[in-house]
Parts: structure tokens; C-alpha cells; sequence
């Protein structure tokens, strides 16, 4: 039986670069996962769930941008509840 994919349109072995941008560049905080990792190798359920989100949005972006013949993006930065999160595609 096949293996559920966690994000449409990517593969749950497709690694994910998720930076979390601090008050200074000290407390920047930088991962290497994949999609799977994502969704269960984090310490808070805040870091998850702001992970989570900005990956869900990328793949919003990437999922709708030929409807507007847009080039599909492989990164986002963003905000997301007062919290800045960098996710790229590796």
C-alpha cells in the first residue's frame, strides 16, 4: 500500500530548509528536514505548527501559480503570528 504524501505536490522525502528569524541574528535558528521530519521533529508545538503553516502556504503558492502563469516558487519568507519563518525547497 502507498505511503500518504503530507503536502500535496511534494514528495515526503523532499528536503525542506526552515529558518526561524530571532530578535538578532544570534538567535536565528536554521534546519535541515524533510516533509516527514517536519511533521513530528520539532521541541514546541509553536515551531511545528509555524513550520507547518509556511510549508502549507508555499505549497498554496506553488499549487496556484501556473493558474496565473506565474513561475513556481521554491521558497517563501514570511510572518505568520507575529513570528518570522523562512522555508525553502532544497
Amino acid at each position: 500500500m502507498r505511503t500518504k504524501t503530507l503536502a500535496h505536490g511534494l514528495k515526503n522525502s523532499q528536503k525542506v530548509r526552515v529558518i526561524f528569524k530571532g530578535d538578532g541574528s544570534e538567535n536565528d535558528i536554521g534546519m535541515y528536514l524533510t516533509v516527514k521530519q517536519m511533521s513530528e521533529q520539532f521541541a514546541t508545538v509553536n515551531a511545528r505548527t509555524l513550520a507547518w503553516d509556511a510549508l502549507m502556504e508555499l505549497v498554496r503558492k506553488r499549487f496556484l501559480a501556473p493558474t496565473f502563469k506565474e513561475s513556481v516558487p521554491t521558497g517563501l519568507g514570511t510572518t505568520i503570528r507575529g513570528k518570522q519563518i523562512q522555508i525553502d525547497l532544497m
